[in-house]
């Protein structure tokens, strides 16, 4: 803990609570051209003003002397947002993504976890340069062993090649999704609020960035990246060789919920993958994409009954902190933040009934966790 304010922090608490600089100086009345120089390190506020601050983002004081906020790099971290990207939700991505980062970092001081095991493109083909999506997913599938077949479960494969997998939620729900490394591991961001077969595929996506887009092989166009990543997670969801063993004569609309079910992605993604393998014209494509739409396919899953993947790592922590009669409580003070913002970071991801009074059932998982020996 640092013994003087630290302008980084500010910005950061400001980014995660969504205010502007104007929005916040209202709040803590003072003009937007001080709470300027502050951030900007130009002028430190007195005591009474930094509880003021730290009333009016609800957050400990605490937070404000805190060591300095570390941020991806700005070449490695692979954000994407619903709508029109705007500033402020990317500063909220970053901010957040400091947050995760120092979760896991006492996550790797407490427990023996998985070593990292997401290898960039360098790693897996001499093509480099040249290798495109189709060639980067097959790489790794073969790399890790897994065939032709679909993968059971995506969280469970990432958190056991040493990815953590953290959720975006609340009011941040323009962002789709994000990631980056931080001390070597992966870090994803997910928006909860998507159908289990498109939070399999936003991995994916995420994974692609991961694998292609980092150092030396960065693509600096954005809409080539995420074209890119898209591809990637078609061809590594859906690999050519085990999609086209499967197909048995002319494919017609009702046969995409049987292939969507197979192979856990969404029914748009199964047209589009049948599109790019030539298995179906453009003609056949268009009126299966209308059909799909038509009956509902574009914003849901008529029909899945597919569950979103839970975390196994977060899972076996939360139940190993709540045999010590702790919870969310303790992981905010170990952070100085608030319970609700450790919680917004596992939405979707692990039960949420842990308040740290230990009468919580327990659940099975089937991660591999053990505490670092003192």
């Amino acid at each position: 803990m640092n013994r003087f304010f630290v302008p980084s922090r500010l910005q950061m608490a400001r980014s995660i609570r969504g205010l502007t600089a104007t929005a916040l100086s209202r709040e803590v009345d003072v003009s937007p051209e001080w709470l300027s120089k502050v951030e900007r390190n130009r002028t430190t506020p007195s005591d009474e003003l930094v509880a003021r601050t730290a009333h009016a983002l609800n957050l400990p004081t605490r937070f404000f002397y805190r060591d300095n906020p570390t941020l991806p790099e700005s070449d490695e971290f692979h954000f994407r947002a619903s709508s029109r990207l705007a500033q402020k939700d990317e500063s909220a991505a970053r901010a957040l993504a400091s947050l995760a980062s120092e979760l896991s970092e006492w996550m790797d001081a407490t427990y023996e976890l998985p070593t990292p095991g997401i290898p960039d493109l360098q790693e897996l083909t001499d093509i480099e340069m040249n290798a495109g999506p189709e060639v980067a997913a097959e790489s790794l599938r073969s790399h890790w062993g897994l065939g032709t077949a679909p993968v059971k479960n995506m969280v469970a494969m990432l958190e056991a090649k040493g990815a953590r997998v953290f959720s975006v939620s609340g009011t941040y729900q323009a962002i789709d999704a994000f990631s980056f490394r931080h001390n070597g591991k992966a870090v994803i961001f997910l928006n909860p609020t998507k159908t289990a077969e498109r939070l399999r595929f936003d991995l994916a996506h995420e994974l692609g960035h991961l694998i292609m887009h980092g150092g030396t092989l960065l693509e600096p166009d954005r809409k080539v990246r995420e074209r890119q990543a898209n591809d990637f997670a078609s061809a590594f969801l859906m690999p050519r060789g085990g999609m086209l063993g499967t197909l048995r004569g002319n494919i017609t609309v009702d046969q995409i919920p049987i292939l969507r079910d197979e192979w856990r992605v969404s029914g748009m993604a199964v047209a589009v993958r049948l599109h790019q393998l030539g298995v179906i014209t453009d003609w056949t494509y268009r009126l299966i994409c209308q059909e799909l739409a038509r009956r509902g396919f574009r914003r849901s899953e008529p029909g899945s009954k597919l569950i979103p993947e839970s975390s196994s790592l977060w899972s076996q922590v939360l139940a190993d902190l709540r045999e010590q009669k702790l919870g969310f409580p303790y992981l905010a003070d170990l952070l100085d933040v608030r319970p609700a913002d450790v919680r917004s970071l596992l939405v979707g991801l692990v039960p949420m009934a842990l308040e740290g009074d230990g009468r919580s059932g327990r659940f099975s998982s089937g991660a591999d966790l053990r505490l670092v020996s003192n």
